[in-house]
């Protein structure tokens, strides 16, 4: 059978939140652009984030407050874009002893991420008295509490999310092409030629956002690249019923974070995540139970004991791989933000999407534009 041959302004390869994204931001301006994907719209990491749209919090630490403003400002355009989807929530972090940060620290960074997040007080920080933090965390132990903090960010649900962007670029004229493997990318100084069982497709721009495949895409087609990722996966475990009635933003004793996020429409509990540095191909990684009883472990911490979690309590967990640009030794430390990597053969173009995050998509997007066009 002849496979026909397909032309398009752009292709862009993965179809998670920053391949969708970019592919509704081209589409809008005019471009005809194809998105292919081995697998379906969001079904990477896109579907197994912590479905938070925040800035970052944690990112104030480490200075990387260029990154915390974007995703502010992308945060508060998601919640005028997409009302029905993201979602501003009520998040508090309570303190415990021996906290390895102390409370004036968290104070500070809670009022500089107000003053990047906008001039809106209604949604800034405040401190909330001890003996009021039970009527939002009943099951959280009192001793040891040291000091409570209430702030704003927002929740979604990642595939719906990544789903309606996808659709948003569709209506603009996108075309999707799930579940399709490509035998070989080639290129001349004109064009990319991309061959699939059933079509051969021809662009003069082609976009890798194949996200944390994207090592393995490289090197599979032999596509050069100023960049490489640090695989770090994170879990998340769901419990059945609501374990507080708002988000909790915690610590481990290893300086870690992870939350607490109860959604009452599912009548569940999500707890994570981890970090954990991976060597196996992306298809190859699976949960760690280590992983598992890290979570536990470190919920358990905060506890009461009538509400303390066992392995048999968990009724679903889930991982997903975070592309995290090679850098810093410690994982934790690693950056979040992403780099645009562009290679010129003569008019043909290439573009790496390396790193990014589910709530700066529109950003990302938005320089991808530019630097193209």
């Amino acid at each position: 059978m002849n496979n026909s041959t397909i032309r398009s302004d752009v292709i862009i390869l993965g179809a998670g939140i920053n391949g969708s994204g970019i592919a509704r931001e081209l589409s809008i301006t005019g471009k005809s652009v194809i998105v292919i994907d081995k697998s379906t719209i969001g079904n990477g990491t896109s579907s197994k984030s912590s479905r938070l749209i925040h800035g970052g919090l944690r990112y104030l630490e480490t200075m990387q407050f260029k990154l915390v403003h974007e995703a502010l400002q992308d945060r508060q355009e998601l919640l005028r874009l997409y009302p029905d989807l993201v979602r501003l929530k009520s998040f508090y972090i309570p303190i415990y002893k021996p906290s390895r940060r102390p409370v004036w620290m968290i104070w500070i960074g809670l009022k500089f991420y107000d003053l990047l997040s906008g001039k809106n007080r209604q949604y800034h920080s405040r401190i909330v008295s001890r003996s009021q933090f039970p009527i939002h965390a009943a099951s959280f132990k009192k001793d040891g509490l040291k000091g409570v903090f209430h702030y704003y960010d927002a929740k979604t649900n990642d595939l719906k999310l990544t789903q309606r962007v996808a659709q948003d670029a569709v209506s603009n004229g996108s075309i999707f092409y799930e579940n399709t493997n490509i035998d070989s990318i080639k290129h001349n100084d004109q064009k990319f030629i991309i061959k699939t069982n059933d079509n051969i497709f021809e662009t003069p721009i082609l976009i890798n956002a194949t996200g944390p495949w994207i090592d393995e895409v490289n090197k599979k087609y032999s596509l050069p690249a100023n960049f490489n990722i640090r695989k770090i996966s994170g879990i998340h475990i769901t419990l059945e019923g609501l374990l507080t009635q708002d988000l909790m933003f915690m610590q481990t004793k290893e300086k870690r974070i992870f939350f607490v996020i109860p959604e009452p429409e599912n009548n569940q509990t999500i707890i994570g995540t981890t970090e954990r540095e991976e060597s196996n191909n992306i298809d190859n990684i699976t949960i760690n139970e280590e992983d598992i009883q890290y979570l536990i472990d470190n919920i358990n911490n905060y506890l009461k004991p009538g509400f303390q979690i066992l392995k048999q309590n968990i009724k679903n967990s889930w991982i997903g791989v975070r592309p995290l640009i090679a850098e810093a030794e410690n994982p934790t430390n690693l950056s979040r933000e992403y780099e645009l990597d562009k290679y010129k053969f003569g008019e043909a173009t290439l573009l790496h999407v390396f790193g990014g995050k589910l709530t700066t998509y529109l950003s990302l997007a938005r320089k991808v534009r530019k630097k193209l066009f």
